[in-house]
């Protein structure tokens, strides 16, 4: 259509475009495009008002704040496998994702109830759909015109505006010292005294349960498809967490002793991003790579593409966390694998992410492994996430 758009592959040019040229980019028309429903959020906003929020925001994720959250993590994990059997039928990823959301929902509005729960997934299901439905469209009705998709597109932003409000009163009547993020961030006394209002509440809120929630249950669920099919690698990770663990969820002082684990989740995330792609526009005329970026136009950078470069990932298609045992991060150039994003805009989550995806992988493995049904068509949904294209259907032994 009557976008330009360069795909950067090499590390040094998207280090370029994330780090060295990132005052003259701006986040492209696909993040752009879900301003209706995350508003003026960290993965949307740019500029002075992103630095101050990202500023805002920073504390929750400190050491100490990410190891609060561990209890709450290791509590849920434990409510699903009592919910579990040997030899039922589960859908792999509809299983993590629910218990993700509830673990986000704990911990961003100390929400404990099945149906506010349930309330707010179903309307921000709703409205992702829409707009992921608009995004694949070339041409697409304006928001202003009062099509049936755009009349339920912004009902449904209203009422979930209506249960997020409701999220944040009652934070603020609850103590400031709260468990809850989003109790930190209604009493949070900033710098310059000027305190979050209830729309940068929302925002945040919203985009802080999106990006914690839906990406860890990816990363989970394939990490579980790519164990699967891995013995060897199954069975090495499985034998560290009986050595360790003895069979109990891990604490949060565990996961330091878990190397290989944590070997296997940077691999998972290697093959399997459950952010694939980013993007940036240029705001100037600027240099790439011999090339010349107009004003306007866009650099996507594919993690799916660099994390396969043979050059630093040798037998690329492989699943082979032994290759992240070494430090293998530390030697490579800083683009050449990026998960979390770079420079500046990097994940604030990433650390409560990787904590996350540890606790439960090594509190589900040590009890069940996941034999996929005969059935399972293991295929890709590339949206602004790297979905499963269907279920992913597995006996639980």
């Amino acid at each position: 259509g009557p976008k330009r758009i360069f795909l950067a592959s090499s590390p040094d040019l998207v280090e370029q475009v994330l780090v060295r040229d990132a005052a003259h980019y701006i986040k492209h028309f696909g993040a752009r495009a879900f301003k209706p429903v995350l508003g003026e959020g960290l993965v949307t906003s740019e500029g002075a008002y992103w630095r101050r929020q990202r500023k805002l925001v920073q504390p929750a994720f400190t050491k100490s704040r990410v190891r609060s959250y561990a209890p709450i993590m290791g509590a849920l994990t434990e409510d699903m496998l009592q919910s579990w059997s040997p030899g039922q039928r589960i859908n792999v990823a509809f299983e993590f994702g629910a218990l993700t959301s509830k673990i986000a929902l704990k911990a961003l509005f100390d929400l404990d109830s099945a149906v506010d729960r349930e309330l707010f997934t179903e309307k921000l299901h709703l409205v992702f759909d829409i707009m992921t439905a608009r995004l694949r469209r070339v041409f697409k009705a304006p928001l202003w015109l009062p099509t049936p998709e755009t009349l339920r597109l912004k009902r449904g932003i209203r009422e979930l505006d209506q249960v997020v409000h409701g999220f944040i009163e009652a934070g603020r009547k609850r103590e400031g010292g709260s468990g809850d993020l989003l109790s930190r961030l209604v009493h949070l006394e900033p710098e310059d005294g000027a305190r979050m209002t209830d729309k940068q509440l929302r925002d945040e809120a919203m985009t802080l349960y999106l990006a914690s929630h839906e990406t860890t249950a990816l990363t989970l669920a394939w990490t579980w498809c790519l164990l699967s099919q891995t013995p060897d690698a199954e069975e090495r990770v499985v034998n560290e967490w009986r050595r360790v663990l003895g069979g109990r969820i891990p604490s949060v002082d565990d996961v330091a002793n878990l190397p290989y684990t944590a070997a296997v989740i940077l691999e998972s995330m290697r093959l399997r991003p459950a952010v694939f792609v980013i993007g940036r526009e240029a705001t100037k005329d600027l240099e790439l790579g011999g090339y010349r970026i107009k004003r306007g136009n866009t650099v996507f950078m594919n993690q799916w593409v660099n994390h396969r470069d043979p050059k630093y990932f040798p037998d690329p298609e492989s699943f082979t966390p032994e290759r992240s045992e070494n430090g293998l991060q530390r030697k490579l150039p800083k683009c050449a694998y990026f998960p979390f994003g770079g420079g500046q805009t990097v994940c604030v989550g990433n650390t409560c992410a990787l904590l996350e995806a540890a606790i439960i992988l090594a509190g589900v493995g040590q009890r069940y492994r996941f034999a996929l049904a005969p059935e399972a068509d293991i295929a890709f949904k590339p949206q602004i996430t790297l979905l499963p294209a269907n279920k992913i259907p597995a006996v639980l032994e």
